[in-house]
């Protein structure tokens, strides 16, 4: 509903039949309207006229037209200086009244509001504001602007509290109607630091594209990786740059295409309403915990490997010994560097149970082992993607050669099993469990270490043998056909060149061809394969 289509509706007035219906009077009603306003007005705190006319004067040209527009709590919070309670306890008391309507935005109430003024009602409302403080808004005699600010002060001007600042007497509004601004203007200090961190990074390589580590970024901004992550798909989103994996994989970080507009406002931003300074008690701050999340992994027993990185407990034990954990009560504040468990390290290929597989006297054993227990779950997905969306992966392949190999049984044909479950699924002929393929088959190979045959299956090696033997086979048959073609081509040119010989003949040098056969030939055909047996001795073979 726009604002000119609202009309002011005095409280007692009943709905009767049109033709019965008196005309109102516009100028009473005006009257009545602002009387109520008026006396809202006076009930009002000073924060709440404050708060209200700052909403009324967010929008450009919106008084005048009446059209909706976004609103976000925090925007409205940090122009007025004052608290978020504040702002919630005034906007229904204006709804209420009939100075706007407020709707939730479409795409959630963490987006904001949409808000429509009501024109006549909210042009009274500010021109008594505007009688009561002038045309700007009153706020330097604002309470939270003393000088004895302390640093827990929420809502205190100059962010970092430092002495040497200097006042801003310039009001800064941020344009709601602008992503950019509308991002800011949700964003929290450690997502400011994380922006920050990223514009100071792009005016030191002077380039539109730069690339970033989450974990490097997480802890200059003093907040945890998952709020470093979501700070920059907000980014990506709103269109301050372009995000994109590196193309040496997701360890190596990510790639940002920035967009120069606006990654220039939100530089304009922070530079505006500069960031507050990591306090002392900053969770990730170093040297404030020993239990920091960027510490050192000891793993204190080395026979258990319940940590989500194996690899990096078993080369820490080979290499030194295992240090006890440090108590927080011993006063040790050092701060500790970056932990040696990167997820990213190659996992262990065999338990401890199976000895040192990198010598020469690795058996075949030993090999499937490594080979079994080296599988992840992106390359087992490929391979037997069925038993996967049964929930049979790793984990159990895992289980089963440990139990194997702990009571010395054979492991060789785990995978070819794997392969033939894989199949049975696929055409349907796999036998029917109670609990279930994944239970069934982890049963089996656990106690028998293979799996039935069925009836057509091939192995992958197998299969490509068939394959192969078959390609073979039609190789040979193509040669053989290609022979016979090239002889019988030959043989048409030998042909040719025999009737061409015997056309330039004179009947004379015939005779004395034919007189030079051993036995007389009688006959034409007789005589003509006389000819011919000539021709291939004595002229053909010449000439070749």
């Amino acid at each position: 509903m726009t604002a000119t289509a609202r009309k002011y509706e005095p409280q007692g007035s009943g709905n009767c039949n049109d033709q019965y219906q008196v005309p109102a009077d516009t100028d009473h009603l005006k009257k009545l309207m602002r009387r109520d306003i008026a006396g809202f007005y006076n009930r009002l705190s000073v924060t709440g006229k404050r708060i209200l006319a700052a909403l009324i004067q967010s929008g450009p040209s919106t008084v005048e037209s009446g059209e909706p527009f976004p609103f976000v709590i925090s925007s409205l919070q940090h122009g007025v200086k004052c608290c978020k309670l504040s702002v919630l306890r005034t906007l229904p008391k204006g709804e209420k009244v009939g100075l706007f309507l407020r709707e939730n935005h479409e795409s959630g109430r963490r987006h904001g509001s949409i808000i429509t003024l009501y024109k006549e009602r909210c042009e009274f409302f500010l021109s008594l504001y505007k009688q009561e403080y002038g045309l700007l808004l009153d706020t330097d005699h604002d309470r939270y602007q003393v000088q004895g600010v302390t640093n827990a002060d929420r809502y205190q001007i100059d962010f970092g509290n430092r002495q040497d600042q200097t006042i801003k007497a310039t009001c800064h509004s941020l344009n709601l109607s602008d992503n950019t601004d509308i991002l800011f203007s949700r964003l929290s200090d450690q997502g400011k630091r994380v922006f920050g961190i990223i514009s100071s990074i792009a005016n030191q390589t002077e380039q539109d594209e730069i690339s970033l580590v989450i974990q490097a970024i997480a802890r200059d901004a003093a907040c945890s990786e998952v709020t470093a992550r979501r700070v920059i798909k907000h980014g990506h989103e709103a269109g301050i740059y372009a995000k994109r994996q590196h193309q040496r994989g997701p360890r190596f970080g990510i790639i940002l295409k920035l967009n120069s507009g606006p990654m220039g406002r939100m530089k304009e931003l922070l530079q505006t309403f500069p960031v507050q300074d990591v306090t002392d008690a900053d969770r990730y701050q170093p040297g404030v915990t020993e239990h920091d999340r960027y510490h050192d992994r000891n793993d204190t027993d080395p026979d258990t490997k319940h940590d989500r990185y194996p690899a990096t407990n078993a080369i820490l034990a080979a290499k030194k010994g295992i240090k006890a954990c440090p108590s927080r009560d011993e006063g040790n504040l050092v701060p500790h560097p970056d932990t040696n468990a990167d997820r990213y390290q190659n996992p262990v290929l065999l338990d401890r149970q199976i000895k040192n597989l990198s010598g020469s006297e690795e058996n075949e054993e030993e090999r499937w082992a490594r080979r079994l227990l080296s599988i992840s779950t992106d390359e087992f997905q490929i391979l037997w993607p069925r038993l996967h969306n049964e929930r049979f992966g790793p984990d159990q392949i895992r289980q089963i050669v440990q139990h194997r190999l702990s009571f010395d049984e054979t492991i060789l044909d785990i995978e070819n099993s794997l392969h033939a479950a894989e199949w049975e699924l696929e055409h349907d002929t796999f036998p029917k469990a109670r609990k279930g393929p994944c239970n069934y088959l982890f049963a089996t190979l656990k106690s028998k270490g293979t799996w039935r045959r069925p009836v057509g299956f091939l192995t992958p090696n197998e299969q490509a043998l068939a394959n192969a033997k078959k390609e073979k086979a039609v190789i040979r048959e193509l040669q053989e056909l290609d022979k016979q073609k090239s002889k019988e081509a030959d043989q048409v040119a030998k042909n040719e060149k025999f009737e061409a010989w015997l056309s330039t003949q004179a009947s004379e040098e015939l005779e004395s061809v034919d007189a030079l056969c051993p036995m007389p030939a009688k006959t034409e055909e007789s005589k003509r394969t006389w000819r011919k047996s000539y021709w291939n001795k004595n002229i053909h073979k010449g000439a070749a």
